[in-house]
């Protein structure tokens, strides 16, 4: 298996800092983490730019809506992407954004 890229690596290693220990649950080996709350989930999604980097989407998905994929029915939190540049640079940024999950 092909080790993946080094934006992915630093994005899946804050989130699993930040959103694992509330419950959250990566979506296969996607940028997606779902907070389930039975009738509603909670979605966070790091959202790819054209370019290396990552923003942040956090909605809330009403479970009575019978669809077969995701849906962002009411946004809570949605940045702009930032670029990757450097390891340190994105290190704190993907920190950043996923804390940001916390203050929502």
């Amino acid at each position: 298996m092909a080790d993946r890229s080094p934006v992915l690596r630093m994005i899946n290693s804050a989130a699993r800092e930040s959103l694992q220990p509330l419950g959250l649950a990566q979506r296969g080996q996607s940028r997606l983490w779902i907070d389930d709350h039975g009738w509603w989930l909670g979605v966070v999604e790091f959202t790819p730019p054209r370019t290396a980097g990552s923003g942040l989407h956090v909605a809330a998905m009403w479970l009575w809506h019978d669809v077969d994929h995701l849906a962002f029915h009411v946004d809570a939190v949605r940045t702009s992407p930032e670029l990757f540049r450097t390891e340190d640079q994105f290190t704190a940024l993907t920190l950043d954004l996923a804390d940001r999950r916390l203050r929502t």
